[in-house]
């Protein structure tokens, strides 16, 4: 079910309704049971049948986790159970995810290295929201491993985490102690709480179906034409409309998922803090997909060493962690490439200091031309995760630094007003980390607000689904 749907506006309506009249109590169960509910309709509607994956995995890490608790601290029977949640999630994610992709890239290694025709393999339809899921499930059986959260005591409430339908499909990944605390705690209908879950509802559906929907057919045009295409205006307004489109899409989708919750009664962390800002490599992982790069951070980077072992060591980490980031995203080369990149971009930074900021707070021509570089490499990065293939990929680069500089028509200028409201949240940010007493106000935000859902009722873009869908 899509956000963007009259099926999924009943069923919010529904749910609000209970909100309003039993979510409020401190023991009521029933509003807890009326989530469940809402989720299990939510997730099954599109592949009913799939509605046991999510129910197989939190039932593995409910029995995972209540077991591990029971074994002795540094036991092999404590880690043989976190071992069987690991296989259990990341197999059935691999096989539903990866098959196909590694039967065909074993095949042409191996097997056809010139073929033309590939065995078929699975061919299996991707359950919707099966990366995000399986990395929420693993955190809680880790983290209790760890000893940083106690199992819970009852299965629905760790259905309800896992499967909580705001963030379900696309994020934000949820931490388990930022999550179970809020079930049993009592809601009162909170107005400044209230108005900002609307707002930021109205904000994510202005982000996707005003700006990420209307800059997608343009998108979609410019790649699609990139081997004719010699202009390199035109196909460095690609790579900065796709930029912007798949920050509009995402950051709408999250914007929406917090809103939901707000509203609902739960808050869900921060997935996005304006990622083009960023002036480090480092810092545009703490600002984009921010609960993806924190999972990353305590449960693969931290894990393998960290920065704590040689230099080299830490390279090695951040290669393997950004690559595996990559695969992460999809079964397909332009993935795995585009991870490579910005690991690769990640490890020349520390090799030449320039994550410390006392190096760069040195030479202000520095800095500038570090943010261009990290920025310069985002987007260039953008077009291999953008492209069907490596080989359209290496196209479009190729007609992008070969081509010349020439005139572009007034039609391929026009998605830049659909860009604009990237622009503005981003200088909106700036000024407000750098100006005490900057932030919108009540009043302001209403105003902003409205001109927003009006935007959205009036200019929406082409019906497209979330791009994170199938992820």
């Amino acid at each position: 079910m899509s956000f963007v749907s009259f099926s999924f506006l009943f069923l919010f309506a529904a749910i609000l309704g209970l909100r309003l009249t039993i979510g409020w109590r401190k023991t009521g169960f029933a509003y807890t049971a009326a989530l469940i509910c809402a989720s299990t309709v939510f997730y099954s509607w599109h592949i009913p049948i799939y509605l046991g994956l999510l129910l197989g995995s939190t039932l593995l890490d409910f029995f995972v986790a209540r077991r591990i608790v029971l074994a002795p601290m540094g036991s092999t029977k404590r880690r043989a159970f976190l071992v069987l949640s690991l296989v259990g999630n990341l197999g059935v994610l691999g096989i539903f995810k990866y098959g196909d992709f590694l039967i065909e890239t074993l095949t042409r290694l191996v097997g056809l290295p010139h073929a033309a025709v590939v065995p078929r393999g699975f061919d299996l339809a991707l359950p919707l929201g099966i990366s995000f899921y399986t990395f929420q499930s693993l955190s809680y059986t880790i983290d209790v491993y760890r000893g940083t959260i106690r199992p819970v005591a009852k299965f629905w409430q760790l259905f309800l985490f896992v499967s909580f339908f705001p963030q379900l499909v696309a994020g934000p990944i949820v931490r388990a102690r930022d999550f179970l605390y809020q079930i049993g705690r009592r809601r009162r209908v909170n107005f400044r709480v209230f108005s900002e879950g609307v707002y930021l509802i109205v904000r994510g559906f202005f982000l996707k179906m005003v700006c990420a929907n209307n800059l997608a057919p343009f998108v979609e045009t410019i790649f699609s034409r990139s081997e004719s295409q010699t202009n390199s205006s035109v196909l460095i307004l690609g790579a900065l409309f796709f930029g912007c489109q798949i920050f509009c899409d995402f950051a709408g989708y999250s914007s929406i998922a917090r809103g939901l919750a707000y509203v609902l009664g739960f808050r869900l962390p921060v997935n996005f803090n304006n990622p083009y800002l960023a002036m480090t490599f480092s810092e545009f992982w703490r600002r984009w997909h921010i609960t993806l790069s924190q999972w990353l951070r305590d449960f693969l980077y931290v894990p393998l060493g960290g920065n704590r072992r040689s230099p080299r060591r830490t390279y090695v980490n951040l290669m393997i962690v950004m690559l595996l980031g990559g695969l992460w995203h999809g079964a397909a080369w332009t993935y795995v490439i585009w991870g490579a990149i910005h690991g690769s971009a990640l490890a020349a930074e520390r090799l030449l200091g320039l994550h410390r900021p006392d190096v760069r707070a040195t030479n202000q021509a520095l800095r500038l031309f570090w943010f261009a570089s990290v920025q310069g490499v985002v987007f260039m990065a953008w077009i291999v995760f953008r492209s069907a293939t490596l080989d359209a990929a290496g196209v479009y680069l190729t007609n992008l630094f070969a081509g010349e500089l020439g005139a572009v028509s007034p039609r391929v200028w026009l998605p830049l007003v659909f860009c604009a409201p990237v622009l503005i949240m981003h200088l909106r940010g700036l000024l407000a980390d750098r100006v005490p007493n900057a932030r919108v106000g009540p009043v302001e935000k209403a105003i902003l607000g409205a001109v927003m859902l009006i935007a959205t009722l009036t200019f929406y873009g082409v019906d497209s689904d979330f791009i994170y869908f199938q992820f």
